[in-house]
């Protein structure tokens, strides 16, 4: 897999250090020609005695695993395309706390809700037609959650949204 421009550039330049270094090169001059610090320069030829040219490669960063399913993300997109009140739930809109009950309610997933406010707004923003068997697999979904049971909570916890 090839990494993004940024990646091939730096990862350019680590291994341009290496070369410069077996030219004989020293650490300081390294790093004015490349223009970093001795001390990146430095670890770097570190990185390389010990693992040679392939230690210095860009690898892919990952992040943390996905917590959710893309078809999990589908469901959710059709829930907040939704007003709450069709699910009947007590607000007017979808918000943070709100989505944050139901992600956990329906998928046993607990979110910061500054996290949710980033899902929130990328499932806002996605225009791609959600396959109709989506609405019928959360109407069940639903039905299974025990709808009620959220309701009582969303509505005891902070009276209308």
């Amino acid at each position: 897999m090839r990494g993004s421009v940024t990646s091939d550039i730096l990862q350019r330049r680590r291994v341009r250090a290496a070369q410069l270094f077996e030219r004989g090169w020293r650490v300081t001059d390294i790093a004015n020609a490349l223009q970093v610090s001795p001390a990146a320069v430095s670890q770097w030829l570190r990185t390389y005695r010990t693992h040679g040219i392939v230690g210095l490669h860009s690898t892919p960063k990952t992040g943390a695993p996905m917590r959710l399913t893309q078809r999990h993300q589908m469901l959710l997109r059709a829930l907040v395309m939704d007003s709450p009140t069709e699910h009947g739930l007590d607000a007017e809109h979808w918000d943070r706390a709100l989505l944050q009950q139901m992600v956990k309610r329906l998928f046993g997933v607990t979110y910061s809700l500054q996290h949710i406010g980033r899902l929130l707004k990328r499932l806002l923003a996605d225009k791609q037609p959600l396959p109709s068997v989506t609405r019928l697999e959360l109407t069940d979904l639903l039905k299974k959650s025990d709808i009620a049971r959220i309701r009582t909570r969303i509505s005891g916890s902070n009276g209308k949204r």
